[in-house]
């Protein structure tokens, strides 16, 4: 009984071993792959980011917007005031 009762706990022993092996080799491999997303998500973010000069175009807009609203012939944008009462139902 004894060397029976070693066998079976050495192959079991064997067999946990086996099972973390291919849980880190999983594991591994799945890691590998999100750091290929991560790089292939952070090539995507370069590429369609805004240009600095669009912002800066963005930003100048707003200014003369807002200076054009808040009074009289204050913007070199032509401006109509006017007021929304009712939002859009359709």
């Amino acid at each position: 009984m004894g060397k029976v009762t070693v066998t079976v706990a050495v192959i079991r022993g064997t067999a946990v071993c086996a099972a973390a092996a291919l849980v880190l080799r999983h594991r591994m491999q799945i890691s590998k792959q999100c750091v290929k997303s991560a790089d292939i998500l952070k090539e995507l973010e370069e590429k369609c980011a805004t240009p600095t000069s669009l912002r800066q175009i963005a930003d100048a807009m707003t200014v003369e917007t807002h200076a054009g609203l808040a009074s009289e012939g204050g913007s070199k944008l032509k401006m109509l005031l006017s007021y929304v009462d009712n939002l859009p139902t359709g």
